[in-house]
C-alpha cells in the first residue's frame, strides 16, 4: 500500500514537472508609433482582444506577451482591427500610423515583420 502511494506521488510530480518544462512559450507583440509633429499630442490605445494593454504616444513602444492562437489588435475603433494567428515563440509587430481625420488624427494599423520594425524604428527591441 505504501509503495503504491509513493509510486503514484512520484508519477504526479513527474507529470507536473514535464508540463511546466515543456509548456509553450508565449508569442510577443510589439506595437509602435514613430515620432511625428503631425498628431504629436494624440494618444492611441493598444487593445488586445478587447483589453487595453497600453497607450501609444508619439514615438513610443508597447510590448506584451500573447498566448498562442488567434488575437485581434485594435485601437478604440474596432473597424480598424488587425487579426492574426500567433505562434509560440514568435515576435509580431504592429505599426500605428497617423491618419488625418475630420476631427483630428486617427490611427491606422499595419502588421509588419520584426525586421521591418527594427529598421523602421530604433527603439523596437
Amino acid at each position: 500500500m505504501k509503495n503504491t502511494i509513493v509510486k503514484t506521488s512520484f508519477a504526479i510530480i513527474c507529470m507536473m514537472f514535464s508540463i511546466t518544462l515543456f509548456a509553450q512559450q508565449p508569442a510577443k507583440l510589439i506595437a509602435y508609433r514613430k515620432g511625428s509633429p503631425y498628431g504629436l499630442f494624440a494618444k492611441f490605445p493598444v487593445n488586445v482582444d478587447g483589453k487595453e494593454v497600453g497607450t501609444l504616444k508619439s514615438g513610443s513602444v508597447v510590448t506584451t506577451d500573447l498566448t498562442p492562437g488567434s488575437h485581434t489588435i485594435s485601437p478604440k475603433q474596432s473597424k480598424r482591427a488587425i487579426t492574426f494567428n500567433a505562434e509560440a515563440g514568435k515576435t509580431y509587430a504592429v505599426k500605428y500610423r497617423n491618419m488625418l481625420g475630420l476631427f483630428g488624427v486617427r490611427p491606422r494599423l499595419k502588421e509588419v515583420t520584426y525586421e521591418e520594425a527594427k529598421a523602421d524604428y530604433r527603439k523596437v527591441m
